[in-house]
């Protein structure tokens, strides 16, 4: 029985600590993911609606004219609008050193880059720009700028030219420029991007969290998104493209789901329970005496005071018959496992009395069950004649 009131205890222990894991990661663990919204933005925000209970965006600062828009619809939308804009910049990178621009494009989208590398001296090395996926990718090429394999477009520049890429899955790509010269390189640059937004005509939420923060809750079991988009306005530049997004649980969902583990924890102790306490005597014992085993076993263990004054209750029941007996003139009972001394013991909690001293003694410390019940003994009583 200890051992399976510790297994209940550590288990009951991990469902309530994993219970906690998950709220606390859902709501502190990331309270604020920092996500990519630049110019020609259209993202796609999911979260289970089981779990989470609104989504929440903010800006950083306070700018009314970004031009972000967090919209929510019932259904996922069609992604199926076409935009196309451009962006001329002047860019000085840093000696040994890189600079980047990052944007989130859905699939379908196309990356067309015009360069031209203004070197001082004929004698400089040309200048390396990727486009990467994610920022994993990208900071293994700043660690190593030479691989190609990290990246999805590696050139090395020099004059003037044009870079293409198509996008075929929705993220954050980075167009990046590095400088492996020990002196400052001047490139004119022009990004002209075709990508492809979100339909949000079908929204029934509509919030610019320029000012403040946006809040849109997630009905209970729904299919709700919610789809985070910049436009092609001119309110955002490459300093200015961040939100804060998070995630606020449903809390009644974990207690719920923490008090259901709590109570198949308590079956499944109650199970073992049963399963640690048969013990049949030598290996025998029919199936009725296992049953009748398992259902005694189940039950909790009584008081010595109680279990006691139930012994007593037993033992003068059992004895109705003894005294009967001696008013007959026929004395006593025989021991039923001798058969040879006479009854003068009981057991303890069952209250059961069968057997002499000696063999109730024997059966205590051997077998340890009652050969009537087949409860689990604890002790053995002498009975004194008076």
């Amino acid at each position: 029985m200890e051992a399976a009131m510790l297994c209940f205890v550590t288990l009951l222990t991990f469902c309530f600590l994993a219970a906690a894991a998950l709220m606390l990661g859902q709501h502190y663990g990331s309270p604020e993911q920092v996500v990519v919204v630049g110019s020609g933005c259209s993202r796609l925000v999911q979260a289970n609606s089981f779990f989470v209970q609104d989504i929440k965006v903010r800006t950083e600062e306070e700018s009314p004219e970004n031009g972000l828009v967090l919209y929510g619809l019932p259904v996922v939308p069609p992604l199926g609008v076409p935009a196309r804009w451009s962006e001329a910049r002047r860019a000085v990178v840093p000696a040994n050193f890189h600079t980047e621009w990052v944007y989130f494009l859905n699939r379908g989208s196309e990356i067309e880059v015009d360069y031209s590398v203004r070197n001082e001296t004929e004698s400089s090395y040309p200048i390396c720009m990727i486009i990467a996926r994610g920022k994993e990718s990208f900071m293994q090429w700043t660690e190593k700028p030479s691989t190609h394999n990290t990246t999805l477009s590696w050139h090395l520049v020099h004059g003037n030219g044009t870079i293409k890429q198509t996008i075929d899955l929705s993220s954050e790509y980075y167009i990046a420029l590095g400088n492996l010269n020990n002196q400052d390189t001047t490139v004119l640059l022009e990004f002209r991007i075709r990508t492809l937004f979100y339909n949000t005509t079908g929204a029934d939420y509509a919030c610019s969290p320029g000012s403040s923060f946006c809040l849109y809750k997630l009905p209970f079991l729904g299919q709700n998104v919610a789809v985070l988009s910049s436009g092609l306005k001119e309110g955002l530049n490459s300093d200015d493209q961040y939100v804060k997004l998070s995630y606020e649980p449903r809390w009644i969902v974990y207690i719920l789901g923490s008090a259901i583990l709590a109570v198949a924890l308590l079956l499944l102790y109650e199970i073992v329970s049963i399963l640690l306490g048969l013990r049949p005597a030598g290996g025998g014992g029919g199936s009725s005496e296992d049953q009748r085993a398992s259902l005694l076993s189940a039950s909790k263990e009584e008081g010595d005071n109680a279990s006691l004054g139930s012994s007593y209750d037993s033992v003068s029941h059992d004895g109705d018959g003894e005294e009967d007996d001696d008013a007959g003139g026929e004395g006593r009972q025989l021991c039923v496992v001798c058969c040879d001394a006479r009854k003068d013991c009981f057991f303890l909690p069952c209250g059961h009395s069968t057997t002499c001293h000696a063999c109730g003694t024997r059966i205590v410390e051997e077998d340890g069950s009652c050969p009537i019940c087949r409860r689990k003994l604890k002790k053995v009583r002498r009975i004194f004649a008076v």
